[in-house]
């Protein structure tokens, strides 16, 4: 058991050898952090079906869940229940917390080009051109929205959006950004001979850099989406209070278990034939690892989701109803784990608390966060709730931008009508 601050990890007393900074060198690793509760139990499915000694035990798994799945944020007012974190809101959060100028407006209004990847596929003389701004303005706003989280966020094409991960990332190869400027067509096309040739880089140094680049996100607003249906939600934690402080479990109910069949192994282990004996020695190492890496993928999850747990402890214990400002970075730094590994596990993952079911992104915000215009996210909702509650629920999105524009706010459409669905209006 591990502590953090006020809150525990319960895994049952197991133990793994090494250190995340080794397990994540394992692809396969990382494809298992990519998967939250409901879809691993099919990538066990298909990942058993070479191996005759491996058995899924669903006994547990297939038990009806009592949790309530909603999209509530813990402590709030169900009257009035808070919309899930989005990507556009998120960045709005955090342009918030830039001093209000001219290019804190630029940033906003560039919210409304991102496409469904999280991309802006455009240079900055069209948008400049679009927003009827100079293009120095666009720029400057362009170079500080792909500065922002999630990393990636704002790029042009998949090559920037690697290598904005890469530059913002302390822990990527000294070189990954080098090889994705000069040669990310040669990476592309697996050419890692032409490099080698091309460069004083290794074959090895280059593998490191391929291997890295496997932990980026090729869609930054993937940390969004939501791949489960509201009514199938199958939460990955659970927090609850537990000996006066709160302890964050694995969900092992939701999930099936691997077992090995050690009668059926010892049956075809006793023939002593050689060819048997061949064919089963791999099939239990197979096992093994497969074991090592849920257990790895377990770790990993508790850690991140005891560091979110961390952060808002105030909201959980009932302390507070607002959440805490919360960026990746800060929980990159509370588990020591890379941000591109943190924004991996962040994805697609539920966290069960008083029955009440949110995805771990929800807890990513900085809507609270008192910027150098002493402004916050949150304030601008509530301007927008002001404007409505005064001019009616059929005010116009226009309407409702144009009376903010007068109070030196700057927000568009797409943020309006977000925040109308915030408050049921």
């Amino acid at each position: 058991m591990e502590v953090i601050d006020k809150v525990q990890i319960r895994m049952n007393g197991l133990e793994l050898a090494g250190e995340p900074g080794e397990w994540l060198q394992d692809k396969r690793l990382l494809s298992l952090l990519e998967l939250n509760a409901e879809c691993l139990t099919e990538f066990l499915e298909t990942e058993i079906l070479d191996n005759p000694f491996i058995e899924l035990d669903y006994a547990d798994a297939k038990m009806t869940s009592t949790v309530r799945a909603q999209e509530t944020v813990l402590g709030v007012d169900p009257q009035m229940p808070e919309m899930p974190q989005t990507l556009p809101a998120f960045l709005f959060e955090q342009i918030m917390m830039f001093r209000q100028t001219p290019i804190r407006n630029a940033m906003v209004r560039l919210i409304d080009y991102l496409d469904e990847r999280g991309y802006i596929p455009h240079t900055y003389q069209e948008l400049a051109a679009k927003l009827e701004l100079p293009e120095i303005i666009v720029l400057d706003a362009l170079t500080l929205v792909k500065q922002l989280e999630p990393s990636g966020v704002g790029a042009f094409d998949l090559r920037e959006c690697l290598m904005l991960q890469t530059e913002q990332d302390s822990h990527a190869p000294n070189v990954a950004y080098y090889l994705l400027e000069e040669f990310f067509a040669e990476l592309s096309d697996k050419k890692f001979d032409t490099i080698v040739a091309k460069t004083d880089l290794t074959m090895a140094e280059i593998q490191d850099c391929v291997q890295y680049y496997h932990t980026l996100r090729t869609m930054p607003a993937a940390m969004f989406e939501r791949r489960t249906q509201l009514s199938s939600f199958v939460p990955d934690v659970a927090v609850a209070i537990h000996e006066g402080r709160l302890a964050v479990s694995y969900n092992h109910q939701y999930s099936p278990k691997i077992v090995f069949n050690q009668s059926y192994f010892a049956e075809m282990e006793a023939t002593q034939d050689p060819e048997v004996l061949a064919y089963i020695a791999p099939q239990k190492e197979g096992y093994h690892a497969l074991s090592t890496l849920l257990l790895q993928r377990e770790y990993l999850i508790l850690k991140v989701a005891q560091a979110i747990v961390t952060a808002q402890y105030d909201l959980f214990t009932h302390a507070t109803e607002i959440k805490a400002p919360l960026l990746l970075k800060q929980i990159a730094q509370l588990t020591d784990l890379p941000e591109p590994i943190v924004n991996l596990i962040v994805t697609n993952k539920y966290l069960e608390f008083e029955k009440m079911v949110n995805s771990f992104a929800d807890f990513i915000t900085v809507a609270t966060h008192e910027g150098r215009g002493g402004f916050t996210a949150e304030n601008v909702k509530q301007m927008v709730q002001e404007v409505i509650s005064q001019g009616g629920t059929t005010l116009s999105n226009a309407e409702i931008i144009r009376q903010l524009a007068e109070r030196k706010v700057i927000i568009t459409e797409r943020m309006v009508e977000h925040y109308r669905q915030n408050i049921g209006q």
